[in-house]
């Protein structure tokens, strides 16, 4: 299985795993070991960096990413 390279460094995930492990389970088989090119955060991590992400974007929210990749071009 094909595991998303910036998984250790995403707040989402970490934040999930301390506080809600259950969920982080639905969304890590969606995403973060699956499609996670599809993760609204992977996008604006992998083009602009860490610092770009919002630590309130959800992975599905791709309209909010495509924004934020807008502004930061």
């Amino acid at each position: 299985m094909d595991m998303c390279e910036y998984r250790s460094a995403c707040a989402f995930y970490t934040e999930l795993k301390e506080r809600r492990p259950l969920t982080l389970e639905s969304i890590k088989e969606e995403y973060c070991d699956g499609n996670y090119s599809g993760c609204a955060r992977f996008m604006v991590y992998k083009t602009h960096g860490p610092y770009n992400v919002s630590k309130y974007l959800f992975p599905e929210d791709i309209h909010e990413a495509c924004k934020i990749l807008d502004d930061l071009n």
